[in-house]
């Protein structure tokens, strides 16, 4: 991911767009998110907390990570004026210095594609992860027209889906969530869920 990037964005990142596509977003998660009320979330890469935030009323627990301390001084400040008691903030660094943090449900959203190492990281999440957690994964689907050398231009669900088994996880499922126009690099694009289970 970059930083720095995200650091000069985060204050003016809450734009009407971003914050209605959160909306339409946790309409299609909510339904899969069971178990809750005993659980800790991990929102990773949580930028300013667009999802998070609204969820941390159905965990006993939310922890925000992120690679940008400024995204996470929004979210710190979203936390103290809402007055929202189970949540706190995480640093990347602190987190991977951390071997023995584990949580019981992880969330990405719009995330993985700014990590170059995508299998990598995804078994870091895996060895955080408690017994029969889940990791909630929203992203686009692979898109030919986007081209940028930060970022991957989508992904292919069943070679996501596969690289999830590969790592351990014993059930994965995943389907197309939303149809939105100009929300990846500008063009049209689909968003997929994918859920998997340790």
């Amino acid at each position: 991911m970059e930083p720095k990037i995200f650091d000069q964005i985060a204050k003016q990142y809450d734009t009407e767009d971003r914050i209605q596509l959160a909306h339409r977003i946790l309409e299609k998660l909510k339904p899969f998110l069971t178990n809750t009320k005993e659980s800790c979330l991990l929102d990773f890469g949580c930028g300013t907390g667009l999802l998070g935030i609204p969820l941390t009323s159905l965990y006993k627990e939310v922890l925000f990570c992120d690679d940008s301390n400024v995204m996470l001084d929004v979210v710190q400040s979203k936390i103290q004026a809402q007055n929202i008691t189970n949540a706190k903030t995480i640093s990347l660094t602190n987190w991977i210095q951390t071997p023995t943090f584990s949580v019981d449900q992880i969330l990405l959203s719009l995330v993985l594609l700014h990590i170059p190492d995508t299998q990598s990281i995804l078994k870091t999440l895996s060895d955080r992860l408690k017994p029969n957690g889940k990791v909630f994964i929203v992203d686009f689907l692979k898109n030919e027209k986007v081209s940028h050398p930060k970022v991957h231009n989508g992904f292919v669900t069943e070679a996501l889906e596969q690289t999830f088994k590969s790592i351990g996880f014993r059930a994965v499922i995943s389907s197309v969530i939303l149809e939105e126009k100009k929300v990846f690099m500008n063009d049209d694009a689909s968003l997929f869920l994918l859920i998997a289970e340790k």
